[in-house]
């Protein structure tokens, strides 16, 4: 029912461009834009919200009814995303800045609503996931193909493991330009996310049954 599905489109030119750009801008810009809460970060809420607008979109315009569950999951999961980008909320908190000039937040547990948070994480996640589990079987059993656009979908897997794996641990060192590229890699696998969910699509297979007569 998963099909990958290998399709030239203009998102996919317009990722590789921007990915040339921001790895680029990464030996530029200076290293206060990957700070917490500075442009970079906030960029990706940016980015993550115009997800949970197209998602909206999806919804208001569905083609299959049963699809809307996938897309009330997206909207949790980028609402998940956003919230680790603001700490949670720790980022409103600033209690002052560390010898590099970069801001110092309050602790989770310090939050006056610090003790549901995660909690509430954790629910809003099994909510996610049942959704999307329910609909995957529904697909199965109603026949309904799931097409995920493969180069939106690679590039969101290789920026993710880049942003995570390599460059936050410095399993690759370019210095003072780790955290610059590891900002500069989380934004473009965000787009590749909002991209990969505006290009999926679903669709019915329907069985043809040809009728002959034998003479």
């Amino acid at each position: 029912m998963l099909n990958f599905e290998i399709r030239y489109t203009k998102a996919l030119v317009i990722l590789c461009i921007l990915a040339v750009i921001f790895i680029g801008l990464s030996f530029v810009l200076p290293i206060e834009y990957s700070y917490e809460n500075h442009f970079l970060e906030n960029l990706e809420v940016v980015i993550l919200f115009l997800g949970i607008v197209i998602c909206i979109g999806k919804i208001r315009d569905f083609i299959l009814y049963d699809s809307i569950k996938f897309y009330v999951a997206s909207i949790i999961i980028y609402i998940l995303m956003i919230g680790r980008e603001l700490s949670w909320g720790r980022v409103f908190y600033p209690i002052g800045m560390d010898k590099n000039g970069e801001q110092i937040f309050v602790k989770v547990h310090e939050l006056w609503y610090g003790s549901v948070v995660y909690p509430i994480v954790g629910i809003l996640i099994l909510i996610a996931l049942i959704l999307l589990v329910v609909y995957f079987y529904q697909s199965r059993r109603q026949g309904i193909c799931w097409y995920i656009p493969l180069g939106e979908f690679l590039f969101f897997i290789v920026t993710s493991i880049l942003s995570q794996c390599v460059f936050d641990r410095g399993l690759v060192q370019f210095g003072n330009y780790n955290q610059l590229l590891e900002e500069s890699c989380e934004i473009i696998a965000y787009i590749s996310l909002v991209c990969c969910t505006y290009d999926i699509s679903f669709k019915r297979r329907y069985i043809h049954i040809r009728y002959f007569s034998i003479r």
